[in-house]
């Protein structure tokens, strides 16, 4: 791909053009810490999964601060057991903290998420999410609970947020080096790998990323390793036409990203 700020550009902005929803699509080049794309990146959307990565490190925060331990046993309960979970499908039992983080990212857990949530409470993580600057990231409702949807209560992140926070932890900016290798190793283990991460062929990049997905809605952000490069990428898609969301568009933006960082890092 040729490496043309001006080729690139247009090539992002023809695809942000493919989708009838509203789109937010932010690539930025940690390495050299400047902007390769961004469109709307300021957008508040409803977050879907995506709200499991600033969770996760509102958790870590806790262990880091020694109120927590990544052992401590926590108990999954009857009721808090959903019938989408492929980690609690044998009943209720224990699980450690860990864990719950490990099945909340790379399989998307909702039942480890709202144990988690119903552990955390939503004003103290809230109140995290706004201390670390990610202005636009509210937790207000726990997974699957559409009833709060239609009260008005929704989670919400935005382009922006996400890359404050991943660079606050590719970065060394956050938490200590244990718990960022931790956080970074699981998000590195992401089973889901239709979005972004669609045409990601090359064995020597690395993408440690969340997706999100729900009607009409599909995110996916996170980080591209590639040799001593770091490129933060995210695409966000809501109110779109197609009930799927858009996983075919955003595997095209992340093409576009890893041409980019593999471009780069020759």
């Amino acid at each position: 791909m040729s490496s043309s700020p001006e080729i690139l550009k247009s090539s992002f902005e023809r695809l942000v053009r493919k989708t009838d929803g509203e789109i937010s699509v932010m690539c930025h080049d940690l390495s050299e810490n400047e902007s390769v794309f961004a469109v709307s990146p300021d957008m508040q959307m409803v977050s879907a999964s995506v709200i499991k990565v600033p969770l996760m490190l509102y958790a870590l925060e806790q262990v880091k601060q020694g109120k927590l331990s990544l052992d401590e046993p926590i108990e999954v309960e009857g009721p808090d057991i959903l019938e989408d979970t492929q980690c609690f499908d044998s009943g209720p039992r224990q699980a450690v903290l860990q864990e719950l983080l490990t099945w909340m990212i790379i399989l998307s857990d909702n039942t480890s998420t709202n144990v988690l949530i119903k552990r955390f409470g939503f004003d103290d993580v809230n109140r995290y999410f706004s201390g670390m600057g990610w202005k636009k990231t509210r937790l207000e409702r726990k997974m699957l609970d559409f009833d709060a949807v239609k009260e008005g209560r929704n989670n919400y992140t935005s382009a922006f947020d996400m890359y404050l926070l991943f660079k606050q932890l590719c970065c060394g900016e956050i938490l200590d080096e244990r718990l960022r290798f931790l956080a970074q190793s699981i998000l590195c283990r992401q089973r889901s790998k239709e979005k972004l991460a669609r045409y990601l062929w090359q064995e020597d990049v690395i993408f440690a990323h969340k997706t999100g997905g729900l009607d009409y809605l599909s995110h996916d952000v996170g980080v591209f390793y590639y040799k001593d490069r770091k490129v933060y990428g995210s695409a966000f898609v809501q109110k779109c036409s197609h009930k799927d969301g858009e996983p075919q568009l955003l595997g095209e933006i992340g093409k576009l990203m890893i041409e980019y960082i593999t471009s780069k890092g020759n």
